[in-house]
């Protein structure tokens, strides 16, 4: 059976709870101590349940701190890929996400309208699910489990992309929070979703089945 373990990167001084929180994007912060001490727990919690065979990581900073940690601890390879970037929102990266939320839902009501020196999310969610379905073919041929390290907008998409449903229905916002595992298995030939926070489970709703070794959290 396959398996993909799809992990949030950690924290970063731009996810500030709240109003002040900004939109990362492609900038290409590092993790802070928060951060940090997220990845080494995330990473001890992956290797405590499953044998991974190979690491791929959005090739952005953040996610490579995390990717690292994660390696450090499971000893597999660890491949970085331009692929697993969040959405390309261009200008509006760094801006407060408050003071930027009506151009954001614009752009996500115009799928293909690209943001300014950024891309659409159709853009975005075509090279994101062209990455995903090729890791779910690899994830089949594998013994154990790949680990995908990536960003909340990834992670929001990625129901819809298993599951073939409307894009236009993918959230946006919310979320599984900064250092999440969420799971995607195949049983009985069908993949299926699970993860360890409450908030990803609201985001793709009825349909979320949490296959993970541990209790909730």
């Amino acid at each position: 059976m396959g398996k993909l373990l799809i992990i949030r990167h950690g924290h970063t001084g731009l996810n500030q709870p709240g109003r002040e929180e900004r939109l990362r994007g492609w900038l290409d912060v590092p993790l802070d101590a928060e951060g940090l001490a997220e990845a080494a727990k995330t990473a001890e919690e992956v290797s405590s349940c499953w044998v991974v065979d190979a690491i791929y990581s959005s090739d952005l900073r953040r996610a490579r701190q995390t990717a690292e940690a994660l390696r450090k601890q499971v000893k597999a390879p660890l491949h970085a890929t331009s692929d697993l970037r969040p959405w390309n929102l261009g200008v509006f990266s760094g801006q407060r996400i408050r003071d930027i939320l009506p151009f954001l839902n614009l752009l996500h009501q115009h799928l293909e309208v690209a943001a300014p020196n950024g891309e659409s999310f159709y853009q975005f969610y075509g090279r994101y699910s062209y990455r995903l379905r090729a890791l779910l073919k690899l994830a089949e041929e594998i013994r154990n489990c790949i680990a995908v390290v990536t960003h909340v907008r990834n992670l929001l998409a990625t129901p819809s992309i298993i599951m073939q449903s409307d894009i236009a229905e993918v959230p946006l916002k919310g979320g599984p929070q900064t250092g999440a595992i969420v799971t995607v298995e195949q049983i009985q030939g069908h993949w299926r979703i699970g993860g360890r926070t409450h908030q990803f489970r609201a985001a793709v709703g009825s349909e979320m089945q949490a296959v993970s070794c541990l209790p909730s959290r």
